[in-house]
């Protein structure tokens, strides 16, 4: 198992090292950050489904109590900048299952956050049991499919036109990673 709690890696807003960013697993204190990490994504209205973030704080401190699902966190200076859930099968017959979801803030993209906070939750998905990481995401976000292929996501279908998106339809790419492939 991966110490999460104390790996440091550096992210380039420049030329040269800006911040220290740290991923690391979740806990009930961070809830008000992830509201405001997942909402300002959200805000785009162009990666997530949902244009607002369901949970209040309370309802947020409750979630992350969860022993069965994983939530990680990427910090930049006690400031939550990405959002990692991994939601595992409820029933006896999907339980060697997982939805992956990920949110990382505009400005912290193509730093490999979003592909270091995967790696670390495919680690622990195995770790767990779970034979099958299933993702989704919107056809049109190609830099996040490109992501996604790069870590061993294939694809496993497409549902044409399932989103209506600034008055354009999208298709919903459903992909799958098998963590059996990792050592």
């Amino acid at each position: 198992m991966i110490d999460m709690q104390n790996k440091f890696r550096d992210i380039f807003l420049g030329k040269k090292i800006d911040k220290k960013y740290k991923i690391r697993k979740a806990v009930p204190a961070d809830a008000r950050g992830i509201i405001n990490c997942m909402q300002s994504v959200m805000n785009e209205k162009i990666y997530l489904v949902s244009e607002y973030y369901l949970l209040t704080e309370r309802g947020e401190r409750e979630r992350l109590k969860d022993t069965e699902d994983l939530t990680l966190v990427c910090e930049i200076s006690y400031d939550i900048v990405g959002v990692l859930t991994i939601q595992r099968g409820m029933y006896k017959k999907n339980r060697h299952t997982a939805n992956l979801g990920i949110a990382v803030k505009s400005n912290y993209r193509n730093n490999k956050i979003g592909t270091n906070m995967i790696k670390e939750a495919l680690i622990w998905c195995r770790d767990q049991g779970i034979l099958k990481v299933n993702l989704e995401v919107f056809s049109v976000n190609v830099n996040a499919i490109k992501m996604y292929r790069k870590l061993g996501f294939q694809y496993e279908g497409v549902r044409k036109n399932q989103f209506m998106i600034n008055g354009k339809y999208v298709d919903d790419v459903l992909m799958t990673f098998f963590t059996n492939i990792l050592l």
